[in-house]
């Protein structure tokens, strides 16, 4: 049984919540990483006040921004797995939730060759 202002969730459901998330605006690998922190205490904290979360979504550009500097995007292009992936699993396990992250620059297999995925 949900309570007031709890998202409901049963052995036939999901408890889904959508993460209003603001795109923020990065340079480096230390804010980006900084920013997945965030990300990751807002992931724990909302997991306290909505109990019957099973998963939660955050939007696209979420984690390390828009780069309009080309530079800036390859510097701050992050491998999957990796460091960021993993800071995202370790905060999901240990709030008990699945999750869907934005890494809107993934390191592609020939980086700094080729540009990162979107």
């Amino acid at each position: 049984m949900s309570r007031h202002g709890d998202i409901s969730s049963s052995g036939d459901t999901v408890g889904c919540c959508v993460f209003q998330y603001p795109m923020p605006r990065l340079h480096t690998t230390e804010e980006v990483m900084e920013n997945a922190k965030k990300i990751c205490e807002i992931v724990k904290g909302t997991k306290i006040g909505l109990p019957g979360m099973d998963i939660i979504i955050f939007p696209e550009y979420s984690t390390q921004g828009i780069m309009y500097d080309r530079q800036e995007l390859f510097d701050t292009a992050q491998p999957v797995p990796g460091p960021i992936t993993d800071l995202f699993g370790e905060a999901c396990k240990e709030a008990g939730v699945w999750g869907v992250f934005s890494v809107t620059g993934e390191q592609h297999e020939e980086h700094p060759k080729k540009n990162p995925y979107n």
